[in-house]
Order: structure tokens, then sequence, then C-alpha cells
């Protein structure tokens, strides 16, 4: 199954694309299915054909409610108030590497997050002390929820 990560005003989407072959053309971005056409080119095209990234994707028929989510944060954690580290996709915890009261720097990864089959480092990004673990391995997150509280 072709994977792409694509980047659109700065923001990277994970693009799954179980059947190149089917029409309308099933993609899932993120975890989330859509069923799409492509306008411009054709997937598999000669080389002198528009990249990937040149492609137009057209709905062809909008999600239904319960597919729609919030649009994913700009970080792979976001410190909410300034001390808050929330979950940026839903997912498994698959490992926590700190412990209450330890000091962390900026970069140090304080949870392994487990989406999609891939794993995402979860990392300060300020300094602070550990003062709440919301989470332990194993547990299942949603999209932003409080993983990891700093002061």
């Amino acid at each position: 199954m072709p994977v792409f990560d694509i980047t659109v005003d700065g923001q990277t989407y994970h693009v799954e694309i179980p059947d190149l072959d089917a029409t309308p053309l099933q993609v899932i971005v993120d975890g989330q299915s859509f069923e799409v056409e492509i306008v411009g080119s054709e997937i598999g095209a000669a080389p002198d054909q528009p990249a990937p990234s040149a492609w137009t994707l057209v709905p062809v028929a909008a999600p239904r409610p319960d597919q729609v989510r919030a649009a994913p944060l700009p970080a792979p954690a976001t410190p909410v108030g300034g001390s808050k580290v929330i979950a940026p996709m839903p997912g498994t915890i698959l490992s926590v590497e700190v412990r209450l009261g330890q000091p962390v720097e900026p970069g140090q990864v304080l949870c392994v997050l487990e989406a999609m089959k891939m794993k995402n480092p979860i990392r300060a990004t300020q300094p602070g002390t550990v003062a709440e673990i919301c989470v332990e391995a194993g547990k299942t997150v949603a999209h932003g929820e409080l993983l990891v509280r700093l002061t």
C-alpha cells in the first residue's frame, strides 16, 4: 500500500492509499478515510507528468459527521498554558520515560505514543519538573488528552 507524508502549510499529514486502481480513490489521511478523485494527473504517470504534490484531490463524498475530527496540532506535543503536554493524535501509550519529580529539558522524551503503527516520541517543549503523569503504558488516549503536566 503506497504511503506518503505530505506537508501542507507546514503541517505534515500521513496519507495511505489502499488501492491505487479504485474509483473513486480511497485515501486515509491521519487515520481518517476519504473518497477522492485526482484532477490533473494519474497515479503512476510517466516521469514527465506532475508529481503527486501537484495533484488536486477533490472529495467525492463529504465525510460523515462521526468521521470528522479536530485538525491535528502543529507540533508533536504542545504545551497548553505553559505546563501541560497533550496528545497530538489518538493512539496508545507504549512507554512512559519520566517519573514524578524528575527535571526535564526541552526535547527530552516524556512518553512514546503509537498511532497508525508508528512510534511517536512525545517530547518536552520547555524545561520543567514532572508534576503529574496522566498515562501509563497500554493506555489508549484521545487527541488533545493530557499526558504529562510540568511545573
